[in-house]
């Protein structure tokens, strides 16, 4: 009987590149997460503008119901379930809104991540790790989605719901209009993707989806009708009050995607190179094509964003950047296909796109960043020490409303720029002439001042500049009835205005031109680089425009000529804002030092002690 021979063991050799490939494209996409979460934590932000959400949920927990001032039903934001989770999130947890807010927006940019991955796999899954590496690269150089994350606002959680959906449409579409449900109450521009979706549907199938359309309107009808009954519109109140129809819109949001393009798009590239690789791609990318055209021109049609760092283009980027790497990689295969040699060409175009997107994006990010913390920092000052100076429900008007407004909950705060307040969004006026670079053009301050508040706090502290503050300046009754009112921070003050007049609108009349408020603002931006000679040009220039005796214009020309070390004029100038004004702290104090410095103590503790009174938490009682 023959013998049997052995079996030799199988030779166990090197693992292959394609065996290898799923394992490292799981460890790209752990380091790419890593990288975001890292990013999210280097800008530590909070977003004015959450704090508008923070306030109706406080508010609604509070019992007043989803409302930014009591009794007042306006829907001030645009995000409702984002106001829900963080009431869910403080009403059932005891989390605290910034915690929460920043866990569900950085946690809703590590999943875009992954979903990224799988919409990577599921259209290129032989390429998956060069592809998704190449991919994370680019959405790391922009750091715009770690911002959006870290800033408390719904954008990334909005972007996630997004993308999950356009996966679900490939892999389970079923899915993808419940998933939608979910963007649209996160954003209203969930509406826009599904069209998106429907549309393809529609000339993909030559029938109407029905059952796609049942599914996401049914849900939402509830919304509907509770937006309807409640708050007495379809449509959020920051529709009204920052975006329009028209030209002027078009104009601006054509600005807007410019500014998008040029920078982190390296002047275009970003689309280009995907248009060109459109008539390769179109059969199997068809949706994310369709989706990028119908965003895009949507943001165009609105008018581009009022928050700077590419709030608005951070849904599509995952999307864009997969289109570019896709466009890029089609182009350089030729007839030997997808070799080693195209795709170290292909990643040497990707490293120098994310190259000149970083440097070209980099100036603009961290100049809101830093401009975005000082303002909250200055409101979160100056709304504290107005709660603990002031006695009584004081009201407040404010054009920058988010941290101010939830510092001041039970206090009335109105919105300048009508974005929670309806009858400003929905019945603007217009001034010829005036210009700005605010998005949020609306105010109607004859309403403003019919309410009377007493106190109103420009966003820059003296320097009018939103419209709205340009524009009540005009107003005779609020350079009657308002002067100025200080609050220490270390070496610096801080202002707000004060009423210290009962308001009689019948007295009121508006200044024809805007020319003598914009050079006041030309002053003062003059002498915040001590160019004091300009800026008493310009406040000169500015008294004369306005033919009228206005104890700020005294003040500005008497600090213009204090800085020029002309101390007697500027005497004569603080004087003579105090006879105009007697609450005019700022020459009153000017003027004691002054008068302090030369010898005259008596009428310099004269005024001091009128300060003491007028101003007991910056001069003390007596």
């Amino acid at each position: 009987m023959a013998k049997k021979k052995k079996s030799k063991p199988p030779v166990r050799g090197k693992p292959s590149r394609l065996q290898l490939q799923p394992a490292l494209s799981y460890v790209v996409l752990l380091a790419a997460i890593g990288v975001f979460i890292y990013f999210c934590f280097l800008f530590d932000l909070t977003q004015d503008d959450a704090f508008i959400s923070f306030r109706y949920a406080e508010n609604f927990l509070n019992g007043e119901g989803l409302v930014y001032n009591s009794g007042e039903r306006v829907e001030g934001y645009t995000n409702f379930l984002w106001v829900i989770l963080l009431v869910l999130s403080k009403g059932l947890f005891g989390l605290s809104y910034l915690f929460s807010s920043r866990l569900m927006g950085v946690a809703a940019g590590c999943v875009i991540f992954v979903l990224l991955f799988y919409l990577i796999k599921y259209h290129f899954r032989s390429n998956l790790l060069f592809y998704f590496t190449a991919v994370s690269l680019l959405m790391l150089s922009n750091k715009s989605l770690p911002y959006w994350s870290i800033a408390s606002l719904e954008t990334a959680a909005f972007s996630c719901m997004i993308l999950a959906a356009l996966l679900a449409e490939y892999r389970r579409p079923a899915l993808t209009p419940a998933l939608l449900v979910i963007a649209t109450l996160l954003r209203p521009e969930g509406v826009i993707v599904f069209a998106v979706v429907f549309l393809h549907r529609l000339i993909r199938e030559r029938e109407i989806p029905w059952r796609c359309l049942g599914v996401y309107v049914v849900p939402l009808l509830p919304f509907a009708v509770f937006k309807i009954t409640y708050y007495g519109s379809l449509f959020p109140n920051p529709y009204y009050a920052k975006s329009g129809v028209g030209l002027e819109y078009i104009i601006t949001g054509l600005e807007y995607l410019w500014h998008f393009l040029s920078t982190v798009g390296v002047y275009g590239i970003i689309f280009v190179v995907p248009l060109l690789g459109i008539k390769k791609l179109w059969g199997r990318l068809s949706l994310l094509y369709l989706f990028l055209f119908a965003y895009v021109a949507y943001i165009v049609w609105v008018g581009g964003d009022v928050l700077k760092v590419y709030r608005f283009f951070v849904p599509i980027m995952p999307v864009l950047y997969l289109m570019f790497m896709a466009s890029v990689f089609e182009m350089l295969v030729r007839d030997g296909g997808a070799n080693k040699k195209v795709r170290q060409l292909a990643f040497v175009v990707v490293l120098l796109f994310a190259a000149g997107s970083y440097l070209l994006s980099r100036g603009h990010i961290n100049a809101y960043w830093y401009a975005e913390r000082n303002l909250i920092s200055k409101m979160d000052f100056v709304s504290s020490k107005m709660k603990e100076s002031i006695p009584g429900n004081f009201s407040l008007a404010v054009s920058t409303i988010g941290k101010t407004g939830y510092n001041l909950i039970g206090h009335r705060v109105i919105d300048m720029l009508g974005l929670t307040d309806s009858y400003i969004a929905r019945n603007p006026e217009h001034i010829a002439g005036m210009e700005s670079s605010w998005k949020e053009r609306r105010f109607n301050n004859e309403y403003l001042l019919q309410q009377k508040p007493d106190l109103i706090l420009f966003s820059t502290g003296y320097k009018p500049s939103a419209p709205a503050e340009r524009a009540l300046m005009l107003h005779s009754e609020f350079r009657r009835c308002y002067a100025t009112v200080g609050f220490r921070a270390g070496n610096s003050v801080k202002v707000a205005f004060r009423r210290v007049n009962e308001i009689d609108m019948s007295r009121d009349t508006v200044h024809s031109a805007i020319d003598f408020v914009d050079e006041l603002h030309h002053g003062y931006n003059r002498a915040l680089k001590s160019e004091f000679v300009d800026a008493e040009r310009h406040f000169r220039e500015s008294r004369r425009l306005l033919d009228e005796d206005w104890y700020l214009l005294s003040l500005n020309i008497g600090q213009a000529l204090a800085g020029q070390n002309k101390i007697d004029s500027a005497m004569a100038y603080f004087n003579e804002a105090i006879e105009l004004k007697p609450y005019c702290w700022e020459a009153r104090y000017k003027l004691a030092y002054i008068l302090q410095l030369t010898g005259d103590s008596t009428a310099a503790r004269s005024h001091y002690k009128i300060l003491g009174e007028q101003h007991p938490w910056m001069f003390g009682s007596n």
